[in-house]
């Protein structure tokens, strides 16, 4: 990761406002921590989705939790995912910091409960509406409700992928970045349903049961295949940028989109279920 042009400022600002924050907790009891809620807005408001049981939707639900797999595994017909169940295991620990099934379970429920989602509406706010030259003190005047460095990175990995989300067509308007990155989200939750459940951490029935809600969410969100790409591509952007593995993962959506024999082609996207 480069070096941001202001994340030292961003770095020693968040130093200087804990260490005030220390001496005054010192003397008299601490306020209540705020609760770190998904913040109201465009961009993060997620609505609530009926279960989706049945071969049909579970079958649409492999097929989101492909764009996270990036083309790696390619199975979208069957909850396995057909790959080694030690290799499984070590990439959960490696990646996700997953050991143990109640790990497994925490992460799912957070991702599915809340996610990345709950930053993107303040990154974005701070990208689109906050000069420059005050981003810094925006960052670490939210520093208890978010780490500032995480803030400030993802601030700058969103402003650096844009403009190749853009050219790519994946982004033509501010509507596409209102609609948020549930599909992120919820792309990960399945990739990772399917990953504990090769590892024995999650029963088939637990793994469908994260599967379901996270294909209902995302199908009561999102009106097309094209939306859901672009909802996922911005969480990606947002969480590491552009390096090299963005570029594949911009190329695999592209296919999911445009390849006639591919999956997504052949299954129209779902009816949106109201809720």
């Amino acid at each position: 990761m480069r070096a941001l042009p202001w994340f030292v400022s961003v770095l020693l600002l968040a130093g200087l406002a804990r260490a005030a924050r220390h001496q005054r907790r010192a003397a008299c009891a601490p306020p209540p921590m705020p609760a770190c809620r998904l913040p109201a807005g465009k961009g993060g408001a997620v609505r609530r989705a009926a279960p989706m049981p049945g071969a049909a939707e579970r079958a649409h639900g492999l097929l989101l939790g492909l764009l996270h797999d990036g083309g790696s595994r390619g199975n979208a017909h069957a909850l396995a995912t057909g790959a080694d169940a030690r290799a499984q295991a070590n990439a959960l620990a490696d990646d996700w910091h997953i050991h143990t099934a109640g790990e497994a379970r925490g992460t799912l429920a957070w991702l599915l409960e809340e996610g990345h989602r709950a930053l993107y509406p303040q990154v974005c706010r701070i990208l689109f509406k906050v000069p420059r030259a005050a981003r810094e003190r925006e960052i670490v005047r939210l520093d208890q409700l978010f780490d500032p460095v995480r803030l400030a990175l993802c601030v700058d990995n969103l402003e650096r992928a844009l403009p190749g989300l853009r050219a790519a067509r994946f982004i033509a308007s501010g509507q596409d970045l209102a609609r948020g990155v549930l599909a992120w989200d919820m792309s990960r939750a399945i990739h990772l349903a399917r990953m504990a459940h090769d590892c024995g951490m999650q029963t088939d029935a637990q793994a469908w049961a994260v599967i379901e809600r996270a294909a209902a969410q995302a199908f009561a969100h999102y009106a097309s295949w094209e939306q859901v790409v672009a909802g996922y591509l911005l969480g990606r952007a947002m969480w590491a940028g552009p390096d090299a593995g963005f570029a594949r993962h911009m190329a695999f959506a592209r296919a999911c989109i445009d390849d006639p024999a591919g999956p997504w082609r052949a299954s129209p996207y779902p009816r949106r279920v109201p809720v």
